[in-house]
């Protein structure tokens, strides 16, 4: 009997640990799948996302560069050289000395000048388009010799008088700076030598060149 008892209280020991042990691997089992579940909860609620860093996409800027505002073309004299005035333009408005220095002698009788004359020590040089345009007449001049007359779109005329040659042809483009001949001599200045007679019109209207240069064609003829 008390071997019976034995054998009964060694088991009872045995079954206890067992109970203890599977009760502690249930625990175990339950606290892991509550973890498991967890994780993928939060997984469902915040999606895994690739390390790569995605730069949010910038429209194309306009990287192409602005287009030139063109330069207005303003009247220039008509040489690249040091030459000096040997008549004027006669201008009402100038004082009596300078009025005086504008006369043409010509036949023994003073008419005014419509151009000024410019010399450079009796020296040729070369004669250049005080603005763009189209060259509209090209004559030999009995009085004034080889003359050439360049109008722009807007209708004013410069008068290039007194060459001795001509580099251009009738309704040819010339551009502003361009040479269109050399100076020389003509009759009605036949005292200044080798001269050039430059003259500046608009609309049957003679202007004074002097008023004219440094200025956009729209200043002149407004």
């Amino acid at each position: 009997m008390n071997a019976f008892i034995n054998k009964v209280a060694k088991w009872f020991k045995k079954s206890s640990f067992g109970i203890v042990v599977t009760t502690v691997a249930l625990i175990f089992v339950v606290c892991v799948g509550l973890i498991i579940n967890e994780k993928e909860s939060m997984s469902v609620a915040n999606p895994s996302v690739d390390n790569e860093i995605v730069t949010p996409s910038i429209p194309n800027e306009d990287v192409s560069q602005p287009t030139p505002t063109p330069m207005i073309e303003k009247i220039r004299m008509p040489f690249n050289v040091d030459a000096k005035i040997a008549r004027y333009f006669f201008d009402s408005s100038d004082s009596i000395d300078i009025k005086s220095q504008a006369l043409v002698n010509y036949e023994n009788k003073f008419v005014p000048s419509l151009g000024i004359d410019y010399t450079y020590d009796n020296n040729q040089f070369a004669v250049v388009a005080a603005f763009k345009g189209v060259v509209v007449e090209k004559v030999n001049d009995s009085l004034y010799g080889l003359t050439v007359v360049i109008e722009n779109e807007e209708g004013l005329r410069a008068h290039y008088s007194g060459l001795s040659e001509v580099n251009v042809h009738l309704k040819q483009n010339i551009l502003q700076g361009q040479v269109i001949g050399k100076t020389g001599e003509s009759v009605i200045n036949a005292s200044l030598g080798n001269h050039l007679h430059f003259a500046v019109e608009f609309e049957d209207t003679f202007l004074n060149p002097l008023k004219v240069y440094d200025k956009t064609v729209s200043e002149v003829i407004k």
